[in-house]
């Protein structure tokens, strides 16, 4: 998730009446599973509670991230975005390791954050290469309202295998947009609904990613504050259904 915006969000209780009444279970994913990432955090948000479940599958799981995250501070000079880009890696691997997925390769692109449109043709042809042979790929929404993420999912869904499967996931959605608007899938949507057990490692290891909870000096706001975490502590996840 990247950058710092001061706009309000949409209430976590407003989103619940209508995600409460989604259809519940894990969607088929097969033996090959690819997580698509705009950013290094992304996955753990919308998906920590699904990672866990995967690691109780057979199979290969490996997760692909487009950038770095390092302009999730407009505000920092070109030494401290260097210095972002290295914690969120770090902070990336640490939640992994708390969701108890610390073998789970990770594929780090380094493309330009918050430039992901500018560079879809380069970020496609780099997961034209690592989607090959998946069974599913699990990527942003391609309407989420976050260019970066509307790129990775757009990137993702014209280079998968065509007898792959293709989920998506919001990140965005649940800040900027509201539950009764026409573009969102609802019909298409699927809910995982976490155990106690996976809720407590999902928030133990959103709780690496301290630079996006505390932001440095000077630079506005943090990225992920407690109104902004509520959307992804809530015991539940979803994700959208593109190609069967």
């Amino acid at each position: 998730m990247s950058t710092y915006d001061p706009r309000p969000m949409t209430s976590e209780s407003e989103w619940m009446r209508t995600v409460s009444d989604l259809p519940p279970g894990i969607p088929e994913l097969g033996n090959r599973v690819v997580v698509v990432a705009a950013h290094p955090d992304d996955e753990c948000l919308a998906l920590g509670g699904v990672l866990q479940e995967l690691r109780r599958l057979p199979g290969e799981l490996r997760i692909v991230v487009a950038t770095d995250g390092e302009a999730a501070y407009p505000g920092l000079n070109a030494t401290d975005r260097a210095e972002l880009a290295r914690t969120r890696r770090r902070e990336l691997h640490a939640a992994l390791r708390v969701h108890g997925l610390p073998a789970v390769p990770v594929t780090w692109l380094g493309l330009p954050d918050s430039e992901l449109v500018s560079h879809e043709a380069t970020l496609a042809d780099q997961l034209r290469a690592l989607l090959t042979g998946a069974t599913a790929t699990v990527a942003p929404w391609p309407l989420d309202p976050h260019p970066d993420h509307q790129a990775a999912g757009r990137a993702t869904a014209r280079t998968r295998p065509p007898e792959s499967r293709m989920w998506s996931y919001p990140i965005w959605m649940w800040h900027w947009m509201r539950p009764n608007e026409e573009v969102i899938p609802w019909r298409r949507a699927v809910l995982h609904r976490l155990s106690p057990a996976q809720q407590a490692s999902k928030n133990a290891a959103l709780e690496e990613f301290v630079s996006q909870r505390v932001p440095p000096p000077g630079v506005g706001g943090a990225v992920l504050p407690p109104e902004a975490l509520a959307h992804f502590g809530r015991g539940v996840e979803v994700l959208f259904q593109e190609h069967p």
